[in-house]
Formats: C-alpha cells, structure tokens, sequence
C-alpha cells in the first residue's frame, strides 16, 4: 500500500508568497508521480487558487494565514483555505457564494476576475471541490499519478 505524506503550509497573505507556494506543488507533484506534462497544470493550478485566497484576505482585512495542505502518494491533493466568510455550502452553490463575495451582491472590481479564476482551476485540476461557510472557502485540487 502506497504511503500517504501530507504538508502543511500557512502563507502570510502576501501575493509575493505565491511563488514559493508554486516551488512547493510542483516539487510535491514531481515527488508523488503526477506526469511531468501534468506538472506545469499543478504549478498554474495552486498558484491561482492561492492568489486568489491571499487577495479575498486582503480585500476583507483578515490578517490571519492562508492555509494550505498538501496531501500526495500517489497522485497530489492540494487544498487551499481562506479566512473570508461565507455562508455554508458545498459545490455549484459554494462556487456562486464565492464569485457574489460575503454580502451575497455582485463582486466588487478586484474580485471580477473570479469567474476567470475558478474555470481555470476547472480546466487544470483533475478533481476541484469548493466548500463555503462560516470559517471561509476551502478550494480542494487532485491529480493522479502517472501509469
């Protein structure tokens, strides 16, 4: 049976962390078998789930961490979790309290972005599950392992 590692990253909500976030699914996603040509969808795929996290704490002032836990063997699993509440939910309802933001209107401008951001992760990400609720957003990313 496979082993399972799992790590744990707590990022200041600095877009200048981002990169290093990036560094680290990739080294994870090369580590635990994903395809190389898979790779660069990881490095894409993390970066933009946790910029967008780091910029839901900024634009809300919460100073607390984004969170971060990777869990691979085989294959990788990223979940990338912000401070921003919303109310709870789980798939296509949770994707639409995220892109309306925490007072249920329109996204304001530095969040229009968000629908761009949430296909991306669609489109790059084997699995993308999105949970709401009172604690934040929590945006779940995998991919297999090579054959």
């Amino acid at each position: 049976m496979p082993q399972v590692a799992q790590v744990q990253m707590d990022v200041v909500p600095d877009a200048a962390h981002v990169q290093v976030v990036r560094l680290v699914a990739v080294s994870l996603a090369r580590l635990h078998g994903v395809p190389e040509d898979v790779v660069e969808d990881v490095r894409l795929a993390v970066g933009e789930a946790c910029a967008r996290a780091v910029a839901a704490h900024r634009r809300h002032d919460v100073d607390q961490p984004v969170r971060l836990g990777f869990e691979g063997g085989p294959g990788l699993k990223v979940a990338v979790s912000d401070g921003v509440a919303l109310p709870e939910a789980s798939g296509d309802e949770a994707v639409r309290l995220l892109l309306a933001g925490p007072d249920n209107r329109s996204p304001d401008a530095d969040s229009e972005a968000a629908p761009a951001v949430m296909a991306l992760l669609e489109g790059l990400a084997e699995q993308v599950s999105v949970h709401t609720g009172h604690s934040g957003t929590r945006i779940v990313l995998g991919w297999g392992a090579g054959r």
